[in-house]
């Protein structure tokens, strides 16, 4: 490549076309529109959890959560864990001090007011969700406008607003909590920057009350955090003295809540779900060293992370994807390097820094795209940096074309595919909330509600995460009475062999797969408490015997109820043709596979799970 020269910002027509303040009203104006796909989403997951609280449904046993407190969905305690799995709300394999608490009142507060002026009114909550998405982009461009002004600034805002990866953040209610924590922190760290860069004392104080509310949203704001630290370390002036003193403020703040937040009993345990790094360190390295290159994949190349969690390439192809995400796109950025102004050089640092320390709290819970907004922050800017020098020296020799072409593919996926992506997330949502109404339907339709509240339903087979998660959940919060148990005993999506042991008792077995392999049937048990051969699990009216392990997991398990099979008390049901229908029980030691007929509506796999 030719030697690097200073770049001059023409004043090309595209880039008047980009000045502000109309480049915010393009902005604006692009996310309000990839956010109209989240009207086709109803409730789903854990929104029918709060729908109940808040609709005051009697709960089927003493609930650790309240009005503003939602997101505490299992306190470690088995007093209160326990009896929710007696009565099924939590499957028989639970760990009986099982935690996971979220702290997250402001966001909370926000559920409070919608049910309040809106009842259940799903399009009304996301109309308020894209308000609160509408303001972050607003902010995030006083963020460019005080850091990368010009053409960098202006499309690393119109790329930040488009990002398909705040989809479920605007579109999924409960999901709500990362924009409520994201946005007034970021507004904590734009008054930090005004303090810093332009000397305005009264905004040092300010920033931290911001980045304080943005704490009470939810975890999300300490990704935030990590930017402030990020910008004193490799983007503020002055003596290191100065900037060390200038990043004290954040940094107690930070230390307090963490010290607070388990002081209150909040965090996670148990679960190979959610890894808490402050209680489990060890186990938490050892998730994040794949999650995080995984959202690498997201954050720079903009190629959907579910896809790491599908492969069948295991950690190694997780690891080798994210590394090279990160080569490719910081090759680019060292090519683009010598042609960067000396302001955004110094930016261009922080920000990216700031990018990659904020994947550290995310990783505490599954990878997914959804856990990229704070991340996306100096993501976009980076990508920014990147193509619109790459566009400047496009001409200027072979070298630059090849990166032309590379910075060509990233603006197809960043930009081309930002609308396919906000649609297809928002319609996979779409899609598993109506499965969970069609279930609700069906079932409403074939089963006695009269005769239910005397009644243990077992469900013997519900391959389908956000059914067999939740049916019974949105059974309740619709206002039904629940049975006295509703019992899903296996999530396995290979069709299992009944057999018919004894008048009461029953044995499901897996011949390919295993029980509880998957991440969603642990979410409940992580792996390194899983069942041994011979455990077993005493419920009322049901005991769950492990009765054939072998190296990779759980072959067999044997039911064994207090009545016989037949009992008009007891309703076994099992999933076939994309509804739960009655089980035909097969003759005394008859094995027989239960057939699905059809496999429910695939989805999603970062949606299904309880947001970080």
């Amino acid at each position: 490549m030719e030697n690097p020269v200073t770049p001059v910002e023409a004043a090309s027509p595209v880039t008047r076309w980009l000045a502000w303040p109309r480049v915010l009203w393009l902005a604006l104006g692009a996310a309000a529109l990839m956010s109209l796909t989240v009207f086709q989403v109803g409730l789903f997951g854990d929104d029918f959890i709060y729908l109940g609280i808040l609709s005051e449904r009697v709960p089927p046993a003493p609930l650790a959560n309240h009005a503003f407190d939602l997101y505490r969905f299992i306190p470690g305690d088995p007093a209160i864990t326990m009896p929710l799995v007696e009565k099924g709300i939590f499957p028989w394999w639970t760990q009986p001090d099982l935690k996971l608490a979220f702290w997250r009142p402001l966001s909370s507060a926000t559920m409070v007011l919608d049910q309040a002026l809106f009842g259940e009114n799903p399009a009304a909550f996301h109309v308020h969700s894209i308000l609160w998405y509408l303001a972050l982009v607003g902010v995030f461009a006083l963020l460019m406008r005080r850091t990368l002004a010009g053409a960098v600034g202006a499309v690393a805002l119109l790329l930040f607003a488009i990002d398909d990866s705040h989809a479920v953040p605007v579109g999924w209610w409960c999901n709500r909590n990362a924009v409520v924590a994201t946005l007034p922190a970021l507004v904590g760290l734009w008054l930090h920057m005004e303090w810093r860069e332009h000397g305005r004392r009264w905004a040092a104080p300010l920033s931290v009350l911001a980045y304080a509310l943005g704490l009470a949203g939810g975890e999300t704001a300490l990704g935030v955090l990590a930017y402030v630290l990020a910008y004193e370390l490799l983007g503020a002036k002055g003596p290191w003295r100065q900037r060390l003193w200038s990043v004290a403020p954040a940094t107690v703040l930070a230390l307090g809540y963490l010290a607070l937040y388990k002081k209150l009993g909040y965090g996670s345990f148990g679960s190979d779900l959610y890894v808490d790094p402050l209680s489990q360190p060890v186990a938490w390295l050892a998730v994040a060293a794949v999650r995080i290159p995984a959202m690498l994949w997201g954050l720079l190349l903009s190629v959907s992370t579910e896809l790491t969690i599908q492969s069948e390439g295991g950690d190694g192809f997780v690891i080798g994807v994210g590394l090279f995400a990160a080569a490719l796109v910081g090759g680019m950025l060292r090519a683009v390097w010598p042609y960067l102004s000396a302001d955004e050089r110094r930016h261009s640092r922080w920000l990216l820094a700031g990018a990659f320390l904020s994947l550290l709290p995310v990783a505490s819970t599954i990878q997914g795209d959804r856990l990229l907004l704070v991340p996306s922050v100096g993501g976009a800017a980076i990508i920014s940096l990147v193509l619109t020098h790459v566009w400047r020296n496009r001409a200027r020799s072979t070298g630059w074309r090849v990166l032309t072409g590379a910075a060509g593919l990233l603006a197809v996926t960043h930009v081309l595919m930002a609308p396919v992506g906000w649609y297809t997330v928002n319609s996979a949502l779409a899609r598993m909330t109506g499965s969970v109404e069609r279930v609700y339907a069906q079932l409403k339709h074939d089963l006695d509600v009269a005769a239910l509240p005397g009644q243990r339903v077992a469900v013997l087979t519900l391959p389908n995460p956000n059914l067999s998660l939740y049916t019974s959940i949105a059974w309740w919060a619709r206002g039904n009475v629940l049975p006295r148990a509703w019992w899903t005993l296996s999530y396995a999506t290979e069709m299992p062999t009944l057999t018919r042991t004894g008048p009461n008792s029953l044995e499901l077995a897996l011949k390919r797969d295993r029980y509880f392999e998957t991440l969603y049937e642990r979410v409940h048990r992580g792996a390194r408490f899983m069942l041994k051969q011979g455990d077993e699990v005493k419920l009322d009216g049901m005991t769950a015997k492990v009765m054939e392990v072998d190296a990779r997991g759980i072959k067999r398990v044997a039911y064994t109820f207090d009545v016989p099979l037949e009992d008009p008390s007891l309703v076994l049901l099992q999933w076939k043709d994309r509804g739960l229908r009655r089980v035909v029980l097969p003759p005394l030691g008859t094995p027989v596979v239960l057939d699905y007929g059809a496999l429910p509506t695939p989805g999603s796999a970062s949606a299904v799970s309880s947001p970080p």
